[in-house]
């Protein structure tokens, strides 16, 4: 089960690998350097972090197929919005908003353990949002941010 955009693209286009070696930025990928991991397309900034994901795509694919981290811990699926990536344990997660990323960091040990024992579970279920508001699609949420819709 994986959380795509319109393009078939795992967070959005988004450069996972970069969101490793650069924490604090979210750099949109590019087409030209595309891998495909587990049904999913990966877009990167650049030809060397394509070869780092080639070279070990589960180190750098984000944990419950893409989906938000605190709702998997929940028993739920939800879209994310991709600047909320936090790297833990080792591994990339992404949540649905600033509240969301704030629960995550606040017990991220636990709540990775909780989210670990619910995947199985989760991963069967149909793949459309438990928890989404009306309007709200994961095209939206890319467009937004904590403080609100990008101008």
């Amino acid at each position: 089960l994986v959380n795509l955009d319109k393009n078939g693209c795992m967070l959005q286009g988004y450069d996972c690998v970069a969101m490793f070696t650069m924490p604090d930025a979210t750099i949109k990928g590019k087409q030209e350097f595309e891998s495909e991991y587990q049904g999913a397309k990966y877009w990167f900034s650049t030809a060397e972090n394509k070869a780092m994901f080639d070279a070990d795509p589960a180190k750098y694919a984000p944990l419950y197929g893409g989906f938000c981290a605190v709702a998997v811990t929940e028993g739920n699926l939800r879209p994310i919005q991709v600047w909320t990536h936090t790297i833990t344990e080792g591994h990339l997660v992404v949540n649905h908003n600033a509240k969301a990323k704030s629960l995550w960091e606040h017990r991220s040990g636990k709540k990775l353990k909780k989210a670990e024992k619910n995947w199985p579970t989760v991963s069967q279920k149909e793949p459309k949002y438990d928890i989404i508001h009306s309007g709200e699609t994961q095209e939206s949420l890319s467009n937004t941010s904590y403080e609100g819709p990008k101008q």
